[in-house]
C-alpha cells in the first residue's frame, strides 16, 4: 500500500520525538479513494525504517510495519542518575554500543518512551549489560537477546583526571 501522509505532520512528529519516533505506535487509516470520507481499513503501525534526503537532512521515505502486542519493538536507552557515578562526575562517559533494546510489550501496557539505565556507582572501564536496565512492568527483553552477552556500553574517561584529583586531595591533608 502506498501511503503519503503530509510531510509537515511527519516532520512535526520527528521534531517532537527524535529518537523515540521509531518506537511509537500510530493508527493508520487507509481510504479506498481520495474522495471517500470513511476509511476502508485501520491499521496499527510503527515506523520501521526512515530514509533521509542526502543533502537537506529531511525525511525522504518512512516505511511502516503492522504492530500488535507481543511484536518486537526497539526502544531507546536513557541514562539516569549520572551525577551519582564517581567516574562520570570526573568527566567520564558511556561509550554506547547499543542505543536501542529490542523489547516485547504486553497487551494493554503503554510503550515506554525509553528504557532507563541506572548509572549509580559506575566505575571507569565498567561494562554495562542488561542487569543495569530498568524495565517497566509488562516490558521484557526479546528472547532472542542473550542477556549475559548483550552489551549496552562501556564507561570511559581520562585516567589522569582521577589520579590528579586523588593526588590533590592527599596534598591538602598533608599541609594541614
Amino acid at each position: 500500500i502506498w501511503v503519503k501522509p503530509p510531510w509537515n505532520l511527519l516532520h512535526g512528529e520527528l521534531d517532537r520525538y527524535h529518537h523515540h519516533f521509531e518506537s511509537r505506535v500510530y493508527e493508520l487509516s487507509v481510504y479506498e479513494s481520495l474522495e471517500s470520507d470513511e476509511p476502508a481499513e485501520k491499521h496499527t503501525v510503527t515506523p520501521r525504517d526512515m530514509q533521509r534526503h542526502p543533502f537537506l537532512n529531511k525525511l525522504w521515505c518512512v516505511n511502516y510495519m503492522r504492530y500488535y502486542p507481543g511484536r518486537v519493538i526497539k526502544i531507546p536507552i536513557r541514562y539516569i542518575n549520572e551525577e551519582e557515578s564517581p567516574a562520570m562526575k570526573r568527566g567520564g562517559f558511556v561509550a554506547a554500543v547499543s542505543k536501542y533494546v529490542p523489547c516485547i510489550v504486553e497487551e494493554g501496557v503503554p510503550i515506554p518512551e525509553a528504557i532507563d539505565l541506572e548509572c549509580t556507582g559506575l566505575q571507569l572501564k565498567q561494562v554495562l549489560r542488561t542487569e543495569r536496565l530498568i524495565f517497566p512492568d509488562g516490558v521484557t527483553v526479546d528472547e532472542k537477546v542473550d542477556k549475559e552477552k548483550f552489551l549496552v556500553g562501556t564507561v570511559f574517561g581520562r585516567r589522569s583526571m582521577i589520579v590528579d584529583e586523588e593526588e590533590g586531595g592527599e596534598g591538602e591533608k598533608e599541609s594541614e
